[in-house]
């Protein structure tokens, strides 16, 4: 399968990948886009009513009223096939409502997100028949929540390592299941449960264990909801720890094979980063409005803020920030619902710039309300705290970076066995996200790094200077990699600046893809605003990337390296007080 920002590394543009840009869900689908229209207005009509986000956010939790309310109009089945009862909604059209959602409650959203995206998309994915039919139609309607229970206190989300075991009963006819469960959403709620545990199976004439999925139900002996916990944000969704003591499960509730759950894993997992990033982006682009809203209403030094270039030069950016990360949200929702390209690396481009976007956008918010932004009743103190979790959901940003950055080089390196033998063993330990490095580059490592099209002239300095940046992502690369062999695995750093670099290529591209199309349909005086967004975004991005670039071989990563080593060694700060060193003698 053909890969766009994996081949980038190479130096090669798989050009027919983003260009044209994909039409909108209403010309591909005009009958899904009418449902779609239809939830997000039942949505919206719920916003400051039924749902009330101060009062989910004090009470830390989602009342039942709310529950009963999404499953009546389908939301709780946005992920289960027709057939079950559900909505059966394609990627794109599932990421425009997790959208909305988002605009409404941070909450919510992660409610639904578990239900849908997790609990029930692994029964859909992997159910034999007679489970589909026995759990699918109730989650449609809302019987009851779906859960997905893999995280683990001592190994996080590594499948391939969790702790919790699975012992077959002496009569073959139930699983005993032993083990604790971390951060599980919906835990203490959900009549349905996804969940993982090691199971022994035999590989070349021995015993080995291996993750094999299970469906439970919280009303199976020897399960236990241990606690709820409180959290900094999104406090209405409810995060558990659950504990299994002999927890008897029938055999006929293993999901998919024995052994083979982290399969399971990784795939109901794989879509996980387009939703997040659908959220973040949505997110971001109302907490913007928002921003305009309160920069033109408040006044100071006899001017509204909005008048001031500081405040302009912030709204501007995040508005360039909003439009590039839509741009990229387009393309992996056509490219998910094609299913013919490998889009690992640029659903986890999407979900750093995106979540990392609201991030700012939720904190340059708070700044411009300055007193207000920090202090209930209003909703900005809150804002920042819903958004900052989307930085460590579905893969911390630091590491989804060195995944992005170990695949990309995988190609460019293979000709020296040495890295690529290395190479193997650090990807295989970011665990869930090994999973989705499913093909290697493609062969024509080294091909003219050309776009194969032409844009509209009005575009033709930022397509010329995207293939310049191409050329130099290639040529660091290469150079990385023959400066640090197999240690390059280890050298975090150069591999965090290859990603970013990574990462503002494919926005750039999906901006001009999209620029491009809008051009197309509407000519250059009718895209003026698109086109001077377009400008903003390219010139910073190009900017930003020329850094990065330029650090590669900074000698201030050794000094970086001996200071922390020095901290460390300390365990902490170790200098004197500039002004009272309390420990020194009188």
């Amino acid at each position: 399968m053909r890969a766009f920002t994996r081949s980038l590394f190479a130096g090669t543009i798989e050009s027919e990948l983003l260009f044209p840009y994909p039409a909108p869900l209403g010309e591909r689908n005009p009958e899904e886009a009418r449902v779609v229209r239809g939830l997000i207005a039942g949505l919206r009509s719920m916003e400051g009513t039924l749902v009330d986000s101060e009062r989910i956010d004090e009470e830390e939790t989602i009342g039942e009223p709310v529950i009963r309310a999404l499953a009546g109009m389908g939301m709780l089945g946005l992920t289960i096939p027709k057939e079950y009862g559900g909505l059966g909604l394609s990627s794109t059209a599932y990421a425009r409502v997790f959208a909305a959602v988002s605009q409404l409650d941070a909450s919510v959203a992660v409610l639904i997100g578990v239900h849908c995206g997790l609990g029930c998309k692994a029964i859909v994915l992997f159910g034999n028949d007679e489970q589909k039919a026995r759990y699918l139609p109730m989650l449609a309607r809302g019987e009851t929540l779906a859960a997905y229970a893999l995280t683990e206190p001592e190994t996080g989300s590594d499948a391939k390592n969790i702790k919790t075991t699975a012992t077959l009963s002496a009569d073959g006819t139930r699983w005993l299941l032993n083990g604790r469960k971390l951060w599980i959403g919906n835990g203490h709620r959900a009549g349905v449960i996804a969940t993982f545990a090691q199971t022994p199976v035999e590989k070349r004439g021995e015993s080995v264990s291996r993750p094999t999925a299970f469906i439970i139900r919280p009303d199976m002996p020897g399960f236990t909801v241990l606690r709820t916990i409180r959290k900094m944000g999104i406090r209405g969704s409810t995060q558990a720890e659950l504990e299994y003591t002999n927890l008897e499960v029938p055999n006929d509730h293993v999901l998919g094979q024995v052994g083979k759950g982290f399969t399971v894993a990784v795939n109901v997992l794989n879509a996980g980063r387009l939703s997040l990033a659908s959220g973040c982006t949505a997110g971001s682009k109302k907490i913007l409005t928002q921003m305009v809203a309160y920069a033109e209403q408040r006044v100071q030094f006899g001017h509204p803020l909005a008048h001031f270039e500081i405040t302009q030069r912030k709204t501007a950016m995040l508005g360039a920030d909003c439009y590039a990360a839509d741009a990229m949200l387009g393309v992996l929702c056509a490219l998910t619902d094609a299913g013919d390209a490998d889009i690992a690396l640029e659903a986890a481009c999407a979900k750093v710039f995106a979540s990392e976007l609201l991030w700012r956008a939720s904190d340059e918010m708070v700044q411009l309300a300055g007193g207000r932004g920090f202090v209930k009743p209003y909703a900005y103190e809150r804002m920042l705290r819903d958004s900052r979790i989307n930085r460590i959901f579905e893969g911390a940003n630091e590491v989804l970076r060195l995944f992005i950055a170990l695949n990309g080089i995988q190609g460019p390196s293979e000709h020296l066995k040495e890295i690529g033998g290395a190479l193997r063993t650090p990807i295989r330990k970011l665990g869930m996200l090994a999973g989705y490095a499913a093909t290697r580059i493609r062969d024509a490592i080294g091909a003219d790094a050309d776009m194969d099209i032409e844009l509209d002239e009005r575009l033709a300095e930022h397509q010329r200077f995207f293939r310049k940046h191409v050329g130099e992502l290639e040529a660091v690369t290469n150079g990385a990699i023959a400066r640090h062999r197999k240690e390059i695995i280890d050298r975090q750093m150069v591999l965090e600046r290859l990603a970013d670099m990574a990462i503002e290529m494919f926005a750039t591209a999906a901006v001009l893809a999209r620029t491009q199309r809008l051009i197309d349909e509407r000519g250059v005086e009718g895209c003026a605003r698109e086109i001077a967004l377009c400008d903003l975004f390219c010139v910073e991005s190009g900017r930003r990337f020329r850094r990065n670039r330029g650090a590669m071989a900074s000698p201030q990563d050794d000094v970086r390296r001996t200071v922390a080593s020095q901290i460390r060694g300390a365990k902490g700060y170790f200098i004197a007080d500039a002004v009272l060193d309390e420990d020194a003698s009188a």
